[in-house]
């Protein structure tokens, strides 16, 4: 599949986003002063990976979520990395999907 992408902000999401800080956050300005679209990965089954291939230890924290998990993921990705742990099944590169 061949996505493209304009990297244009939607405007129903500018209302969406400027809509929540004017009526949850009084005293913030509500109109963005610059803005940018995001871009990320997804698996399938929009989980983690974190496994080891040879002597490689893979990890991607991708799935859109990746960011709120960054210090558990380097834990966890240290942990293989020295020999520590071995790959949990649910984020293992060869599972289902």
């Amino acid at each position: 599949m061949h996505l493209t992408r304009d990297r244009v902000v939607d405007r129903s999401s500018r209302t969406r986003v400027s809509g929540f800080v004017r009526d949850r956050l009084p005293g913030l300005e509500p109109d963005p002063v610059a803005e940018a679209t995001c871009l990320y990965t997804i698996t399938p089954d929009e989980d983690f990976l974190l496994d080891r291939h040879g002597p490689f230890v893979i990890a991607s924290a991708c799935s859109g979520h990746g960011a709120k998990f960054a210090p558990l993921i380097g834990a966890m990705a240290a942990d293989l990395a020295t020999g520590r742990a071995d790959p949990h099944p649910r984020f293992r590169l060869d599972r289902a999907g």
